[in-house]
């Protein structure tokens, strides 16, 4: 399996009393009187407890104070983007790996871990986004791929009896569901990056990972494939398959896109390995239960890329420079196989450990689900919004919303992109 850090990325980054306090958005790191500060994107229960009460047992062990932040997604990435230019992000803080972490290794502001003596607790795959350079910078705890999340009972409602493996089969699969008057799709449009999946996916399938590792290296997405990924989203925008007020929807918020779906009100969603919980989370019920299944992105006909290449990653926690020497003790203190059952139990998560038996002896439905497509993965290709510069990354999600907003055409599409990449130069 490759690194799911595509080599522009690797390239463009290496260029340029003991108190647990939890809270839903505290000051700057840089505020804290506390001895560590610890930022994650867990802003719900179960794991907002679970992770302020893993800081709270360490807290009393090492006699270390720890301030605890549980930030939502999109604030975070604001506050950590600030926390960087101002260089000093909090001494354990979440990261996806890829090219935002390898600009804030560039910049010294993230400490080399790869002498962690706890590794051999980890499957070596699950390290890979968090390695630059030959160095590691990061610990996982979450490891997974995106795929289709959909309801079997609407499925069935609308008559349909086995799930696409093609585009064709999946776009008749959205008609046949608006005939049936089921909300095909669910999607936070609002927060960008999960329409970037769409894009994304459908160039991985029309040009494969090769085309769009080379694309990256050369700074250019004008290929023709590029652009019919982009029309191919455009014509899906087009049949109306989203729930009503998506365009301002967020992902996890009330009547966002993982509540729709935990509440039976669309069919589908496209995301990873954490919608089941956040189905539940953001609706307040227990979500679809054993009518929620899985299926990989279609292929497209005459594609060189397959059903086996997943868009995928997980979630990790890299250590600020300047955090005290004891982080590391903190680290492997989250990676202790009883603590990694637990966040697999309470976040739902996919395990990283190297000893998966050990960890969760009895996976559900949907971790299997999970387990089973990395099982058969070809290739994975980590979350462009990720592995690109952030300037990239976040050029690629405004233009993902443009377009099926239809303020952008397949063409101006490319355009953003390749433009974002000069100015990198």
């Amino acid at each position: 399996m490759r690194n799911l850090l595509r080599p522009r990325a690797l390239m463009a980054a290496g260029a340029a009393a003991a108190l647990t306090l939890s809270a839903a958005a505290c000051g700057d790191s840089g505020e804290s009187d506390a001895d560590v500060t610890f930022w994650h994107i867990q802003n719900e229960d179960p794991m907002k407890s679970t992770w302020a009460a893993m800081a709270d047992e360490w807290s009393e062990e090492s006699g270390l104070t720890v301030e605890t932040s549980a930030i939502a997604v999109e604030d975070f990435k604001t506050r950590l983007s600030t926390q960087t230019q101002a260089g000093d992000l909090p001494d354990l803080y979440n990261t996806w790996g890829g090219g935002v972490l390898a600009e804030q290794v560039e910049a010294g502001l993230v400490r080399d871990i790869s002498g962690l003596d706890c590794l051999d607790k980890v499957n070596p795959i699950a390290l890979e986004s968090y390695t630059i350079d030959g160095k590691l910078y990061a610990i996982p705890f979450d490891q997974g791929v995106v795929g289709f999340w959909y309801n079997k009972d609407l499925f069935a409602q609308a008559g349909i009896t086995t799930t696409p493996t093609t585009w064709t089969e999946f776009t008749a699969a959205v008609q046949t569901l608006k005939d049936a008057g089921i909300t095909p799709i669910a999607l936070g449009g609002g927060d960008k990056w999960p329409i970037h999946y769409y894009w994304t996916y459908l160039t991985m399938r029309l040009v494969g990972l090769d085309g769009l590792a080379a694309a990256a290296e050369s700074g250019d997405f004008s290929g023709e494939g590029f652009v019919q990924a982009g029309q191919l989203l455009s014509d899906l925008a087009a049949m109306e398959p989203f729930q009503e007020g998506f365009e301002s929807a967020t992902y996890g918020e009330v009547d966002g896109e993982a509540a729709v779906m935990g509440e039976g009100l669309a069919a589908m969603e496209l995301m990873g390995q954490w919608a089941p919980q956040v189905q539940r989370d953001a609706s307040g019920t227990e979500g679809p239960g054993d009518a929620l299944g899985f299926f990989p992105f279609p292929s497209i006909e005459g594609g060189p890329g397959v059903a086996t290449e997943f868009l995928g990653g997980g979630g990790g926690f890299a250590a600020g420079v300047d955090a005290p020497d004891e982080i590391e003790d903190f680290m492997c203190y989250l990676l202790e196989e009883e603590n990694q059952a637990r966040a697999v139990k309470d976040g739902n998560m996919s395990t990283v450990a190297s000893n998966p038996a050990a960890v969760v002896p009895d996976m559900n439905a949907e971790q299997q689900a999970i387990a089973d497509a990395l099982a058969t993965a070809t290739d994975t290709q980590l979350y462009l919004d990720q592995a690109y510069p952030p300037s990239i990354g976040s050029t690629i999600n405004d233009a993902s919303q443009g377009l099926i907003l239809g303020e952008l055409t397949p063409e101006d599409f490319v355009a953003m992109v390749n433009e974002a990449w000069a100015a990198e130069q």
